[in-house]
């Protein structure tokens, strides 16, 4: 009879990976930060591109052709 401990018989006792058919991938912490940044980037680049770049003007004007319109209310919320 012999005085070593049992060897763990499992992939997991022994702390290995598992190793089969149906792992599913899994996607690591830097490559999710590099995608993360790698998207707001370019998001910042399109923004910045559709204000209009280095050309862009300094201020905006929005004109509108719209009348204006004016409504009273009489005070006791009633219609006559």
């Amino acid at each position: 009879m012999s005085t070593e401990s049992p060897q763990p018989n499992t992939a997991r006792a022994r702390g290995d990976r598992p190793a089969g058919k149906g792992e599913r991938p899994v996607v690591r912490r830097w490559i999710a930060i590099v995608i993360a940044a790698a998207t707001l980037g370019a998001g910042g680049v399109l923004g910045y591109l559709a204000a209009g770049g280095p050309d862009a003007p300094t201020q905006l004007e929005v004109i509108t052709n719209l009348p204006a319109v004016t409504v009273t209310v009489p005070a006791s919320g009633r219609t006559p």
